[in-house]
């Protein structure tokens, strides 16, 4: 169902969507408008029969008997007629009701009337990108639901991927809207720039682009290459559903400060602030010669004064890779231009080069960003983005048998050697390429791929596609690296967060356990990458055999890189912030004991019960062929450590601070950050809402390891073992604030 905003002529896809945009700023912004223009219409009369002579000042001075007069406009072309409004519609009124002539002192008579009423008409109004997204998001679903019937009505999980491409890649109607917008500009810059050349990258030169992808465009005005500016702070967003090769949208830096304008006229008002630039062409080196504000307004104000159909233009300056942000009015297509962006370029025919060498490459591409984005992970903020998925894949293949080559040996085999400053970008010709015949199906490279990235050690190694190699990690700030196949020191994972990192290994988990179940069709079933691309999380009850459900210790395990500390005090840190801040309660053995006792026929030490308890938390279910009930298995062939703490949590204390934060703020002004969140604690303890049904009971080992490079400090690990079906979100939790706690504490907070 489409609904349609008449006042400000949009369409959106239901009800949730139509009340939004009624209660945002511009919807509220017209109805303001739309009121003034009305009564503007009920307090303004039509003067006629005016002659030459006759000027605004005397015909304010004749109508001002009637009423204060706030406005006077006189027919400029042919002085035939004036309009007269006054402040008030009873002054309008009084006029009209006037029973004598109009008599001016030169003997003039005036007709006057009341002024004709015409409908308020908004111009269309651009809608945000948020609000475009949400738009289609109506259309996705359907589209989705569309894709997942088709799926399950192919044979192989083969076929399911190359149905995934077809149903994923960019109607023809929308790619010609899109290449005849890029001529445009095209023509349009090199009127300015004789000698330059606009280059479209990213998805979009891939075809690799779905209906949501920006356009981005880099303008190559010499060879002049320009380093990446080195950013201290970066909002860590990431891309919406795009493959961006160039380094500045890929890179979190640019997110930030820059929302398109909510409206039309936000581009147009900014648009008087700066003068049209003169049609003649320009010097490129006086322009690299600018500042980098003064070269990215320059550009502005060309696309501002001369591009047909672009609005909402934006210079970032502060990027890793500056860039001019703009957006197409009528299909509503955001775009990135940077200048001399060479290492975009080379990236881009550096796509397009694994692409043709491995067609296969593309259906694994499609499917996993899919099924990425169903989970959540794809798209702004700490998320994965298309660019960084494809050299992920492409690592995989470099490792597994060499199904591709590293960069490398591509740079060493082409004849046209390119470099820009200290990386090598070179690559062979495009038209000399020898595909890539593999035996392997897609299936097997889904399974290989989800399989190295769920058991793959973050914290000891890391990925290069320039070497095709697994690489010791020599940094400890980011936990997952994959460096960009050129700039070697550029890491393309910065951004991404280690919850979901983490959520990304489980999930990948998840997708092996259904391709082992599913890989093979069921008649009027789901199967395949249909359960993959629908799942949220693993159906235990559709599984026959047992699934793997004990995660590796990394999922469950928090690092820090701390100055040195005995691990006795470190241990006293993290007990406090369980137990003081989220009031999880310390169980000994003595509890245990009395709640759990032993049966007679075992002797009942420390030992036996940790081990009881370690059961519990470890435990694996299975499904009977025979009996739709669950029965609880342990967990062999994992060591434990004898220091191990364990906890009940009886509170959902890590719910809902938010909302208490503000009130403890304004009733204790002075009170400490750690105090602040203990009080909050107890508030949230007395709320019958947050008392958890059942208990969750885990465990914590702590282990403090020397640095090999530093001896100043030490990693500390911290690893935890929850309850199988509830340890995602405790953990994410825990993760959250033994980071944000851990380091205060370690400077001048109490332990106790």
């Amino acid at each position: 169902m489409v609904l349609r905003c008449e006042l400000c002529r949009i369409e959106v896809p239901d009800e949730h969507v139509l009340a939004d945009h009624t209660n945002g700023k511009r919807h509220q912004a017209l109805l303001t408008a739309r009121e003034r223009f009305e009564t503007s219409q009920q307090s303004s009369i039509y003067v006629s029969n005016i002659k030459r002579e006759h000027d605004v000042n005397l015909l304010k001075d004749y109508f001002s008997r009637f009423g204060q007069i706030k406005n006077c406009f006189i027919d400029k072309e042919k002085h035939v007629y004036a309009i007269v409004e006054y402040e008030s519609v009873d002054s309008a009124n009084k006029c009209l009701e006037y029973s004598e002539e109009y008599k001016l002192h030169d003997g003039t008579r005036l007709k006057v009337k009341q002024r004709n009423h015409h409908e308020f008409k908004s111009k269309r109004m651009l809608i945000s990108e948020q609000e475009f997204l949400n738009i289609n998001k109506e259309k996705e679903i359907e589209q989705h639901g569309i894709l997942i019937q088709l799926l399950n009505s192919k044979l192989t999980i083969d076929e399911q991927a190359v149905a995934i491409v077809q149903q994923e890649k960019i109607t023809d109607d929308i790619l010609k809207i899109r290449e005849d917008f890029f001529k445009e500009l095209e023509v349009m810059f090199i009127k300015y720039f004789p000698e330059a050349k606009l280059c479209l990258i990213g998805s979009m030169a891939n075809g690799l682009a779905t209906i949501l992808s920006d356009m981005d465009f880099v303008l190559i005005l010499n060879e002049t290459y320009i380093e990446p500016q080195r950013i201290l702070s970066s909002n860590n967003s990431g891309e919406s559903m795009t493959i961006d090769e160039n380094s500045c949208s890929n890179d979190a830096d640019i997110q930030q400060q820059h929302k398109f304008k909510r409206n039309a006229s936000d581009g147009s008002s900014s648009r008087s602030l700066s003068p049209p630039l003169p049609p003649t062409s320009h010097s490129a080196d006086d322009l690299l010669q600018m500042s980098i504000p003064d070269r990215l307004d320059y550009i502005r104000r060309l696309l501002r004064s001369y591009a047909a159909y672009v609005c909402n233009v934006q210079r970032i300056a502060q990027a890793r890779c500056p860039v001019v942000r703009f957006c197409h009015k009528q299909q509503k297509i955001f775009c990135e231009l940077s200048i001399n962006n060479h290492l975009a370029v080379a990236n881009t025919e550096l796509v397009r080069y694994f692409l043709l060498f491995e067609p296969k490459l593309r259906s694994l591409l499609c499917t996993i960003r899919l099924w990425i984005k169903q989970k959540d992970l794809l798209g702004r903020g700490h998320r994965f983005n298309t660019y960084t998925l494809f050299w992920m894949i492409v690592c995989t293949l470099q490792l597994d048998d060499k199904q591709l080559p590293s960069v490398q040996s591509l740079a060493e085999r082409a004849n046209h050697k390119r470099q820009y400053g200290p990386w090598n970008c070179s690559i062979p010709d495009l038209n000399q390429i020898e595909r890539n015949i593999s035996d392997v199906s897609i299936e097997q490279l889904l399974h290989n791929f989800f399989k190295f990235y769920s058991t793959f050690n973050a914290s000891q190694h890391e990925l290069s596609p320039w070497t095709g190699k697994l690489e010791l990690k020599t940094s400890t700030t980011n936990l997952f690296s994959i460096s960009d196949p050129f700039e070697h020191d550029h890491n393309l994972t910065s951004h991404i967060s280690q919850t979901n990192w983490l959520k990304f290994q489980e999930e990948c988990l998840l997708a092996i356990q259904i391709l082992d179940e599913s890989a093979k069709k069921r008649q009027n079933k789901s199967w395949g990458l249909s359960l993959i691309l629908t799942r949220k999380s693993l159906p235990q009850k559709n599984f026959v055999h047992e699934p793997h459900y004990h995660q590796s210790q990394s999922m469950n395990t928090i690092e820090f890189v701390v100055n040195q500390i005995d691990e006795e005090e470190f241990q006293l840190h993290v007990e406090s912030i369980l137990k003081d801040i989220l009031l999880f309660e310390q169980i000994n053995y003595e509890m245990i004991s009395k709640k759990r006792p032993a049966s007679p026929s075992v002797e009942l030490t420390p030992n036996t019960l940790a081990e009881q308890l370690d059961e519990t938390l470890s435990a694996k279910r299975r499904r009977t062929d025979d009996d739709d009930g669950y029965i609880s298995t342990p967990t062999t062939g994992i060591s434990y450590s004898n220091e191990k703490i364990y906890f009940q949590v009886n509170y959902r204390t890590w719910q809902d601070r938010r909302k208490h934060k503000r009130s403890i703020e304004n009733e204790h002004k002075d009170i400490s950050t750690f105090e602040r969140e203990k009080l909050i604690s107890y508030k949230l303890k007395d709320d019958k809402d947050h008392h958890l049904e059942k208990p969750i009971y885990l465990s914590m080992d702590i282990k403090l390891v020397p640095l090999i490079d530093d001896s100043n400090k030490n990693k500390a690990q911290i690893r935890f073992e929850f309850q199988t079906n509830q340890q995602h979100q405790l953990f994410v939790d825990l993760t959250h604030f033994l980071t944000l706690y851990l380091p205060k504490m370690f400077t001048n907070q109490p332990a106790h």
